[in-house]
């Protein structure tokens, strides 16, 4: 363990480049992804970075910050391979999990407790997933929750103007990530779960004016940029997008009610982290476990008051949930050994529902592709556990060797969805062909398939083409003669059915919109 306290960075970076080898590069693209990668792609290509566009088209509905970087990743590293398109993302993945162990250092954990922490945050199974569902989320969590860790710091010792523009330049960051979202669902939570616990808040009003002033200037000035240059549409942006918070997605109130589930291997002592406080009065009395239970438990209300839900929202809450889920490991860890089995139930259940899957996903694995080093390790680890219920041994190591547990996983999980699809169509097969070509379409086609074409596509209208031969990508099925029905003056050169679902279609709901016909077409 002494050599963990050393190097606790190396570790969680490991764990992290473990995520990356195996999971970043096989996973496809997904539509909330698109969007960010092809914008962050017609930025460089067309040198806009003020007015981003997505397919040619003003892309204003999230702020820039997580494509710029997007850009300027694919830019340092002068490559278009995917690894390098989500890379900020890692990143901010690995400032989650930094900010974690320094967090929990600040209310009073140890080193090796803290690194548990740490790893705790990037093993919760939707704080990963959201780095593929919507990239701009992480950053701008990712960035407040930072933010809050040293705004914690300068209430529990002393504020001064380097920290006020640190704090005020990260929040404002992170409101360039995602608009002021963070503000509400990690924010505003922490300081009214800080109030409900210390009573109150000690900060002067010069500091507050210097915080919000940086936060007001770094967080809008894109704003202003936009409003000045193209006013317009800003509004029509803005407006859509509030709208959809009461008119979009609807979701009853107890929608987030199983939020905790979205922690993946770390369900079962969450929910516990949430209740022993309120029932056990050696917890009770750490006022920094009632700070972070209080913090998910406001986070989850708030989040529960908007009428748009979906369950990405709930990312932010994972964060104070992965600390307060710390406290209770912690308590085992130390008193496991003086309870009953009866009282310890939940962490015996978590460790036979690991111990479940450790076995089952494995054995699916090596009864398709065979035997591999870490589906063998998968299982061993599982097993292992059997070992550490007869002992009751449940210390730091048994929990760091659930993290290895979670890293093999995301060894085998990926490689049993990737490219299974046998109808799979590479860009090889048409590539060539529509070099210089423009490509239109019929229908209104999703960014996802944008970027797998990658080139941009226009609306079809026929009567302003003047090229002699270009792309028509469409649903329909049209063949040599029904294509004279829409344009007698067209024949058909060329015709791919393009299917761009890497997995089955039958596991891949978003199936219908990554398969359609692509034409090449001449006039005659």
């Amino acid at each position: 363990m002494s050599f963990l306290k050393k190097y606790y960075f190396l570790i969680i970076i490991l764990i992290l480049l473990i995520y990356s080898i195996s999971t970043f590069n096989l996973i496809e693209v997904g539509i909330m992804e698109a969007r960010n990668f092809q914008t962050a792609k017609e930025m460089v290509e067309d040198n806009n970075w003020l007015l981003p566009t997505l397919n040619g088209e003003p892309r204003y509905q999230k702020p820039p910050l997580p494509t710029w970087l997007t850009a300027l990743s694919v830019l340092l590293f002068n490559s278009k391979s995917i690894i390098f398109y989500r890379i900020p993302a890692i990143l901010l993945l690995f400032i989650i999990g930094i900010t974690s162990y320094f967090f929990s250092l600040k209310i009073k954990f140890n080193k090796n407790e803290s690194l548990i922490n740490g790893l705790i945050t990037v093993s919760s199974i939707y704080i990963i997933a959201i780095i593929f569902e919507a990239p701009w989320d992480i950053f701008a969590h990712g960035f407040m929750f930072l933010a809050i860790y040293f705004l914690f710091s300068s209430l529990e010792n002393k504020f001064n103007l380097k920290q006020n523009i640190l704090i005020g330049l990260l929040i404002g960051l992170s409101i360039m990530s995602k608009g002021p979202i963070s503000i509400y669902v990690l924010l505003i939570p922490f300081l009214l779960s800080y109030l409900l616990v210390y009573k109150k808040i000690n900060v002067s009003i010069s500091d507050l004016i210097q915080i919000l002033f940086v936060s007001i200037i770094s967080g809008s000035l894109w704003y202003v940029y936009v409003y000045i240059q193209d006013y317009q549409t800003l509004l029509d942006t803005t407006s859509q997008e509030t709208k959809n918070w009461f008119n979009y997605n609807l979701k009853p109130f107890y929608y987030y009610w199983d939020f905790f589930i979205n922690s993946g291997i770390w369900l079962i002592p969450a929910i516990t982290s949430l209740i022993l406080p309120f029932i056990n009065s050696k917890i009770s009395i750490n006022k920094n476990h009632l700070l972070t239970c209080y913090w998910v438990i406001i986070s989850v209300i708030l989040l529960s008051l908007i009428p748009e839900k979906k369950t990405r929202y709930i990312v932010p809450v994972l964060m104070p949930l992965a600390l307060n889920t710390g406290f209770y490991i912690n308590y085992i860890i130390k008193y496991s050994k003086q309870k009953s089995i009866s009282s310890l139930w939940p962490i015996y259940l978590n460790f036979i529902l690991i111990s479940i899957a450790g076995i089952i996903i494995p054995a699916i694995y090596i009864y398709n592709y065979g035997f591999s080093f870490f589906s063998t390790i998968t299982i061993i680890i599982a097993l292992s556990f059997i070992y550490n219920f007869y002992k009751r041994e449940f210390d730091k190591a048994v929990y760091l060797k659930i993290i290895l547990f979670f890293t093999m996983i995301n060894f085998i999980l990926p490689q049993m969805y990737s490219n299974t699809n046998t109808n799979y169509t590479s860009t090889d097969l048409f590539h060539q062909d529509i070099k210089e070509l423009k490509l239109y379409s019929d229908y209104k086609i999703t960014a996802d398939l944008i970027w797998n074409l990658n080139k941009k596509v226009r609306k079809l209208e026929l009567s302003k083409i003047n090229d002699s031969i270009f792309v028509l990508i469409s649903n329909k099925n049209f063949d040599a003669k029904n294509i004279n029905i829409i344009e007698n003056k067209l024949l058909i050169k060329k015709k791919i059915k393009l299917n761009f679902n890497t997995t089955t279609e039958e596991n891949n709901r978003y199936r219908d919109r990554l398969a359609t016909n692509l034409y090449i077409l001449s006039k005659k």
